[in-house]
């Protein structure tokens, strides 16, 4: 438990930041309670991402040192077997999912299948940055008030399509991806039984 307490750091500037962004969206009257919390949280975010910045580099630091200094420690670990087995099977299985999806020996169904994925996805992203596709909602807006109790009334019309369209592309790569796991796995079949 006293190894974790330095996280408290990395905690404290995070919960700063969305308090004031919470604490200045409360407002009376449609006039901000609190107008210097816009202003904090912003100062708050800044410093947050200096503080996780920080830790990242001290974290690099101390675990390049104790690599550095702890080599023949790290090298007399005794390899095992099972799990380099696995590594090499694995290593194996990208290496024909690398071959089997080459674009020049894709089929033509998989092909189709990632061009409608892209179109689809790239629908859905123009269509939520260009129209009204969702009703407006913040974070301490209550789905009984705003919604009028009924989560669906967040998508307008042109939600649903684009929704859609977002489903639409995930299915056809998911498609894409299942086709081209198969075959890799033949392949690698093919390869071990050699």
């Amino acid at each position: 438990m006293i190894g974790t307490v330095p996280v408290i750091s990395l905690i404290t500037p995070t919960c700063l930041t969305g308090t004031f962004l919470y604490v200045a969206t409360i407002e009376e009257e449609g006039v901000s309670v609190y107008p210097w919390a816009g202003t904090l949280s912003t100062i708050a975010a800044a410093f947050t991402a200096l503080v996780q910045f920080g830790a990242m580099i001290i974290a690099a630091y101390y675990l390049e040192k104790t690599a550095d200094e702890r080599i023949a420690e790290i090298e007399n670990i005794p390899i095992d077997q099972d799990v380099k087995r696995a590594d090499e099977q694995r290593q194996s299985l990208t290496e024909c999912h690398r071959e089997v999806t080459q674009w020049n020996i894709l089929p033509w169904v998989d092909k189709l299948y990632l061009r409608l994925s892209l179109v689809s996805i790239i629908a859905s992203s123009y269509m939520v940055q260009v129209f009204s596709c969702f009703k407006t909602h913040s974070l301490t807006d209550t789905i009984e008030e705003n919604l009028d109790g009924n989560l669906t009334n967040f998508f307008l019309p042109m939600g649903w399509v684009a929704v859609s369209l977002f489903l639409l592309s995930c299915i056809f790569l998911s498609v894409f991806q299942r086709r081209c796991n198969v075959r890799s796995h033949q392949c690698n079949v093919f390869y071990v039984t050699i």
